[in-house]
């Protein structure tokens, strides 16, 4: 019975690596005819934007004249990589604490609540221009944007798992003996985290975006900074290498996120 289910569990992982390569063939395939039928400054082909990647990884020689200092794409990414993730990780603490807290203190419910649901519906974009503002090209310039967004997305993803767990819970928690110390870390904790590690995957998806964005504006590295430099130059094929480098990390990152989070709440199963 056990070899018949592990079986089964092999051979679904088999069609869904099928499945992701022959997704992947296809784009390429496509992406191969539509760069036959145009001209290289408007669609490269495959080739040519891998060739790119390798040609900038430690040295762009085009910086020189605009920044008169060269550096690669493997350092730009990684200042935009350490960005997002430094971001995320400081929003969800706090916005995991304070949506906690939110749930469960009448009183800050009362006061906080309502600007923080109006303030959630803002464009996170529109608050950029204040970040270059206050900070220049500091690197909390490009902080903020995402750990804002960061910040609220889990914090009313907190509160809401919160609520969902007091009540019937907690009345059966208390019934059993447990204090309000033991209820808080044993049990709104872990019932908690499912949720806010989804928030997480949304807020990383959402980030690199985010990042980008406010590393055009100004930013002395970072994806966002060669972007905009290759598109200012007419490099077609530069800003596709930004871009597939940006996105197959964007992807391992989700996916890492996403096991350790099957990990962390193996207690479900």
């Amino acid at each position: 019975m056990f070899r018949n289910i592990v079986a089964v569990s092999n051979s679904n992982v088999v069609r869904q690596i099928a499945a992701a390569v022959a997704g992947v063939a296809l784009v390429v395939v496509l992406w191969s005819f539509l760069a036959a039928e145009t001209i290289s400054a408007r669609i490269p082909n495959p080739l040519e934007v891998v060739g790119t990647i390798v040609n900038n990884f430690f040295d762009i020689p085009e910086l020189k004249y605009i920044y008169y200092s060269s550096s690669g794409l493997f350092e730009n990414v990684l200042y935009t990589v350490q960005n997002v993730l430094t971001s995320v990780f400081m929003g969800t603490a706090a916005g995991m604490m304070f949506g906690i807290a939110l749930a469960r203190s009448r009183l800050l419910k009362w006061i906080l609540e309502p600007p923080l649901l109006v303030i959630g519906t803002f464009p996170v974009v529109m608050l950029l221009p204040f970040f270059t503002m206050w900070f220049g090209t500091d690197r909390v310039a490009q902080y903020g944007l995402v750990l804002f967004y960061t910040f609220i997305t889990v914090t009313l993803v907190a509160r809401q798992a919160t609520l969902n767990v007091a009540g019937y819970f907690e009345d059966f928690a208390r019934s059993l003996g447990a204090s309000r110390g033991f209820f808080r870390y044993r049990v709104i904790v872990p019932a908690v985290v499912p949720e806010v590690i989804g928030a997480v995957r949304i807020s990383l998806a959402a980030g690199w975006g985010f990042e980008a964005v406010a590393e055009i504006l100004g930013a002395p590295l970072g994806a966002g900074r060669l972007i905009q430099v290759f598109s200012v130059a007419v490099m077609t094929a530069d800003i596709f290498g930004v871009l597939i480098v940006i996105g197959v990390i964007a992807v391992i990152t989700d996916g890492l996120v996403a096991l350790a989070g099957k990990w962390i709440v193996k207690w479900r199963d």
